[in-house]
Parts: C-alpha cells; sequence; structure tokens
C-alpha cells in the first residue's frame, strides 16, 4: 500500500521542475517546468533586530521581490527565516548584500525540496516521530508543514535527494 505521494522541486535539465514520482524508484513520471532558474538556493535569514520583529519577514519578502526571486518553499519562526527561492549568482548576490543590512544570512546551494502528501487511506499515519525515525541519518535544512494537511515539505542538499525518495519509497 502507498504511503504517501511524491513530489520533488528542483533541477532537471538545467531547469527548475516540478516532479511528480510514482509509487516505484527511478525517474519521475511527470515534470512541470516552474522557471528558468539554473539553481535552487536556501537561504536562512536571523534577525539583527535592525527592524521590528514584526516588519522582519515583511522586509525579507519585499527585498527579494524587488529582484523578482521566486519562493518556492519557506518556513518562519520569531526571528528567523528560511526561504527556498532561484536567483542567478548576479541577483543573489545583490539580495544576500541588501538582506545582510538587517539579518545574518546563510546561503546553500544545489539544494532540493520534497513534498510528502500523506494518501487517504494512509491519513495521520505519518507522524513527526516516523519522520524524525525515518529520515534519522538525512541532514534537513528545513521542514515546512501545514497543521492537518498531511503535508509536509522537506529541504534537503541535492545530493541526498535520491537517499530521501528512496527511503518514503521503502516504507
Amino acid at each position: 500500500m502507498e504511503c504517501c505521494k511524491l513530489r520533488s522541486v528542483g533541477l532537471y535539465n538545467g531547469k527548475v521542475c516540478l516532479a511528480e514520482w510514482g509509487d516505484k524508484e527511478g525517474e519521475p513520471s511527470s515534470f512541470q517546468v516552474l522557471a528558468e532558474c539554473t539553481e535552487l538556493v536556501y537561504v536562512r535569514l536571523r534577525t539583527l533586530e535592525a527592524v521590528a520583529s514584526f516588519r522582519f519577514l515583511e522586509r525579507a519578502l519585499a527585498v527579494m521581490a524587488h529582484y523578482d526571486m521566486p519562493v518556492f518553499a519557506m518556513a518562519s519562526s520569531a526571528g528567523n527565516f528560511s526561504v527556498v527561492t532561484g536567483a542567478d549568482a548576479s541577483a543573489l548576490q545583490n539580495v544576500c548584500k541588501e538582506l545582510s543590512v538587517f539579518a545574518e544570512v546563510t546561503v546553500e546551494k544545489e539544494v532540493e525540496v520534497i513534498c510528502v502528501q500523506e494518501t487517504a487511506e494512509r491519513k495521520g499515519e505519518m507522524s513527526e516521530k516516523g519522520l524524525v525515525t525515518l529520515l534519522k541519518d538525512i541532514p534537513l535544512l528545513m521542514v515546512s508543514s501545514e497543521e492537518g494537511s498531511g503535508s509536509v515539505s522537506l529541504t534537503v542538499r541535492r545530493k541526498d535527494r535520491d537517499k530521501v525518495l528512496n527511503l518514503f519509497f521503502a516504507c
């Protein structure tokens, strides 16, 4: 029985695409081009408290919007904001320069976003504890979820994508 549906946002044939994965290991069953970006980048921001905390997220998104940077996944908490975006080197450098005025900026290149959606017949079985156990040996850069949706987005290094997918195929 299939435990979940898998999708990934990553670099395929030089373009950022959404890939649908079937219930078997191997190649994705379909692709949809999302952007003409040539790279996916994880950016983590930690406030320097140079702007009011309630303006931190707004200001960070405004900088990214100014440079037309697409957002593929994001997560936030008090004083922290993480995002997966696509950018060329020049735009990324400009964005990081502007963001560094009010935030500590950490950048990791060559990342993938894996979206895990519980299937209807296994709804409620994908607990946080189960995910932690399943992914205990995988470095996760970001985890994002919507309460009650049965969906979790995991940001991992591109080199770990196949390892993560294989773990879910085996469940």
